[in-house]
């Protein structure tokens, strides 16, 4: 996969500063997709597929509110800071990607990464 490429792609959705509207993951973690506010009819869906690994840190031991189901518009304070591609240096057929949603930072190691937009009617969050 030409990492520049994806990289260009994940630029293009203009997701730094833009609210985050969720994170889901399907098929027993096998895919993860991060939701970026675009429109108020539209959103970026970046799905990472085929992973390997991820790992996540979100604010859950300072935040006031205990679950973020509880939260609602501008208590949420996810929202799109830096998400970065690299190498995964021990096996080429994955690419290790560094996301930071400001208060939530995940690292995924996967093997496919996919970018569209989508309209808000076909997805539910918060």
């Amino acid at each position: 996969m030409d990492i520049t490429k994806k990289q260009n792609e994940i630029e293009k959705t203009e997701y730094q500063d833009m609210a985050i509207l969720d994170v889901q993951t399907y098929n027993f973690g096998d895919e993860l997709s991060i939701f970026v506010e675009n429109s108020e009819e539209k959103c970026w869906e970046i799905s990472f597929q085929s992973c390997y690994k991820v790992s996540y840190e979100t604010d859950a031991n300072w935040r006031g509110i205990d679950n973020v189901r509880d939260m609602r518009g501008g208590q949420l304070g996810y929202y799109g800071q830096d998400i970065t591609l690299h190498e995964y240096n021990e096996d080429d057929a994955f690419i290790q990607c560094k996301v930071d949603l400001s208060i939530m930072t995940l690292n995924i190691v996967c093997k496919n990464i996919f970018v569209r937009e989508i309209l808000l009617s076909e997805k539910s969050f918060l």
